[in-house]
Formats: structure tokens, sequence, C-alpha cells
């Protein structure tokens, strides 16, 4: 072969070698321009999540003062990303390789932030708060003043907070401080005794051996803010409905051992909730829980999976806020239980880690005696009928929560035949609330539900147009501090 003929051949071979790359050019091009038009497309995006059991980002209404200021584009970007076609179905896809690959799926929604410095309280708040030898367990104190026949909620002149019912235990000032340390087991056994367990913090998660944790972090502005809602909202139902307040405790400082507890930067719940109610106005009854959650840390009150409660944990409550309302809890074996096992909840769902998944936890349940029929608005505007407590068994692992009330939806009515006295209360919740909605079915003739995170009405249009003559705001302490809750709070709270 002549160095000609080989010199053709090369310049050949190296022409095919660049339409090649040429045309592998133009397919990698034309697919991803084919895929930006395909996942442009709207009615292939998806508007819920079945994975997290939530709304996904809806595509922003357009404002020439979000366009202008630049925020309509960065609104968009959100959208595209949140609802990206087949989202579930490539997140769960993506989980699976992983785990073949023993890689921990540590998607933690929230970071650890250090909460603000919680004020003093005049006096000791606790020592103003009602207790009940009834309220699931509690028992007032030796040392304190049992004060009968009181029928309007007022400050007696020595600080004392009194509520609207005919017999409570007015707690007089304790000579009791709330120090930092104040929470958890027995304190005295933090240091030398007990050891600190050591676990693993996972952006806002703490995890120790099978169960994990929510850090929580005080907000001054937003505790501050969420007192005033509440203040306003009684103000403004003044004559019309009485406006109750029960912050719930998260499981970090009912749960956790003291001295694990006290080793973590995580503000303390209790003196934050006593810090609150301290703000609140005499016409808003105060539902104090933390303590007879803590008398109970040892039962099963607080799901090892999952952030929230669970239905024995929101029972205890319940009996604090009937108690208050002047009327009998029901026992726990009046009601029929159902159990649903195999529970992985958002603590697993967010950080993947294998002992939680190894051992899952047990959705109990009790359906109401009188119902277990309600009335559901869902987040996409479809009227309902459903259960109260629904068989979940053959759900999916991660949304056995659900069972209580169907779920975190707009609205809910219960109507209860078999209570023939006109009687009525709203609960304004996050989904805290779904394990205590049942518990109320039995007391009211009409139970009214709403998620402040979806419901788009307000507060007085519902009593007014129901009668309502209660109004239980319903919050886990995170809400309370938390800048896009509290907000929405306040869209419907007046």
């Amino acid at each position: 072969m002549t160095n000609d003929e080989l010199s053709k051949q090369v310049k050949l071979r190296e022409y095919k070698m660049k339409k090649a790359a040429v045309f592998k050019i133009v397919v990698f091009c034309g697919a991803i321009l084919a895929g930006a038009v395909f996942s442009m497309f709207i009615p292939l995006r998806e508007t819920f999540s079945e994975k997290e059991k939530r709304e996904l980002t809806a595509f922003p209404e357009f404002t020439w003062e979000s366009f202008m200021g630049g925020s309509y584009f960065g609104q968009i970007d959100t959208w595209f990303a949140d609802t990206f076609p087949f989202r579930d179905s490539l997140i769960a896809c993506n989980e699976k390789v992983n785990n073949l690959y023993g890689i921990r799926n540590q998607v933690i929604q929230g970071t650890l932030v250090a909460g603000d410095e919680i004020p003093d309280v005049a006096g000791d708040m606790e020592s103003h708060l009602i207790a009940s030898k009834d309220a699931g367990g509690g028992q007032a104190p030796d040392d304190v003043e049992i004060t009968e026949d009181i029928t309007s909620s007022y400050y007696s002149e020595d600080g004392v907070i009194y509520s609207n019912i005919e017999t409570n235990y007015g707690f007089n000032q304790l000579e009791t401080e709330i120090e930092a340390s104040d929470i958890g087991t027995d304190v005295e056994y933090t240091e030398g005794e007990i050891a600190a367990t050591a676990g693993e913090s996972l952006g806002s998660i703490f995890v120790v051996g099978d169960r994990a944790y929510n850090y929580y972090s005080f907000s001054q502005v937003n505790s501050d803010r969420y007192t005033d809602v509440v203040n306003n909202l009684a103000e403004a139902l003044s004559g019309m409905s009485k406006v109750y307040s029960m912050i719930v405790p998260t499981s970090i400082d009912i749960t956790l051992d003291a001295a694990t507890r006290n080793s973590l930067t995580s503000s303390n719940q209790k003196k934050a909730i006593l810090y609150m109610y301290s703000r609140m106005s005499k016409d808003v009854g105060k539902c104090y829980v933390y303590d007879v959650l803590h008398q109970h840390r040892d039962e099963y009150i607080y799901f090892r999976t999952d952030h929230h409660w669970t239905a024995l944990g929101a029972y205890y409550a319940y009996n604090v806020f009937i108690w208050q309302e002047g009327k009998t809890a029901n026992s726990l074996d009046s009601y029929e239980k159902m159990m649903f096992s195999d529970f992985k909840g958002s603590f697993y769902r967010q950080s993947g880690v294998r002992s939680l998944g190894n051992n899952p936890d047990t959705v109990e349940a009790y359906k109401p005696v009188g119902t277990n029929r309600m009335e559901m608005i869902n987040n996409r505007d479809e009227h309902i009928d459903y259960n109260v407590i629904t068989d979940v068994s053959e759900w999916s692992s991660t949304s056995k929560y659900s069972t209580f009330i169907g779920g975190d939806n707009k609205f809910v009515h219960i109507n209860n035949p078999e209570i023939n006295q006109e009687s009525s209360i709203l609960v304004v919740k996050e989904s805290f609330g779904n394990a205590f909605v049942p518990f109320l079915v039995d007391h009211y003739k009409n139970v009214y539900v709403v998620d402040y995170r979806y419901f788009n009405g307000t507060v007085s249009e519902l009593v007014d147009r129901y009668n309502i003559g209660t109004v239980l705001m319903l919050n886990n302490i995170a809400a309370t501090s938390t800048d896009s809750r509290v907000s929405e709070m306040e869209n419907v709270c007046r």
C-alpha cells in the first residue's frame, strides 16, 4: 500500500469518527431538548406526592410585582423541581439503586439551627396552670391551694390563671425555677449515674439506636407571632366561641433520657411552652399537656420512626382538654381498637437509617363510639364520604398515619347522630391534630376540622356559619417557631 492510499484511509477513518461524534452530539442535544419540552408539559406534572403525602408546589400565579421583583422565576424553578414528571417513581428507583450499593439516603428536611434564648416569665408559669387528678393521671401537688366554684376565666390578684369550669385546681406560685436542664427524666440522675447515649445528628434529626427525634429551635419572633394569632382570634370570637391553645411537645423532650437530652443543642420545650402561655390573654384557654405526657413517658406515646405522637399520647392530651371543657373523658377500653403494623414514618423516609427501617412502628387507633363516618374536602377540592378511622392495613408502610381522619385535608365535618344536644367544636391543626380528633367525636354533635396549611377560608367565617362554640388551636411546638406555619395560621385564624 502506497503512502497516498494509507493517507486516504486515515483521513476516511477520521471523517467517519467525526461524523459519528457529531451524530452522538446531535442525538444527545435532541434528547435533552425533547426532555426539556416533555418536562414542561404541565398536564404531565404531578400535583401530589404519595411517597411524601403532601401537595406539591403549584405553578405560580403571574403578578407584575413578583415578575418585576424577580421572585416569579424563582417560584417557577421551585415548581419545576418539585413536580417533575414521574417524580416519586424516580426517587424510589434512586433509593433502590443506592441501597444496592449500601448507600444510606440522607435527604434530611431542615437543618439544625441554634434557637433564641427563651425569656424568663414573671413568677413560675407552671404554677399558674391547671392540673387535674383525672387528667390522664395528673395530680395536683400537695402544697397548692385548691380553688373551687370558679365560673369565669381570669387572672387573680396573685397572677393565678383560672379556667371557666366549676371545679379547678388553681396553682399559686411555687418556688420552682425552670432551668435549661429541666427536661427528660429525673434530672438529678443526669450526672454520674447515667451517661448520655451516643447518637447521630442528621440535619434536624437526632438518631439513637432504633429511635429518632426532631431538634427544636425556639424562635422569639415566630413564637410571639403565634401568641398574637391566638390572642387576636380570641378577641375576634369574643362572645361567640371559646378559644383554646394546645401546644404539644415533641418526643425529644419527653421520651429521650435526660442525660442524652441534656447533651444536645435543642431548645427547652417546657420553658418555651410556658413562655408562650404567659403571653396569652385571660380569654384564651391554655391547654397545658407537657406534664401529663411526661408522666406517661415510658409508654408508647410517640412513634420511633415518625415525628408524630401516637393515639395513646393524643388520648392523654384529650383527657386534659375534655376536663377543661367540663366533660368526662371516655376510658380507652370503651373504644374498638385497631392496629396496623409495619409503619415506617417521616424520620425513616427522610433519613433512610436502617435501624429505623428494620424496627418499624405499629399504629394503634381507637374508633369513636357514636359514629365512624365523616365528610371531607380533600386538597383537590373533592367532596368525599370517608371514615374517621380507616383500615390502612394494606396501605404502604410509610402512609399508615393516615388512618386518622384521612390524613391532612382542607376541611372535615363529623356529625355524631348519637348526641341530641347541639354542641360543636372546630379544631384548627396541622398533622398532630389527626390522632387527637377521633376522641372528640363522642363529646360534640358536630366536629369541624381545618388544616390551616391548605384551608382557604377563615375561622371567623366557619364559627359564624356553623354556630361553633369551641375553637381549639392544636400545634406541635415546632410549628410555633416556623415562619411559614405561623404565616399560614395568620391567614386562617382571623
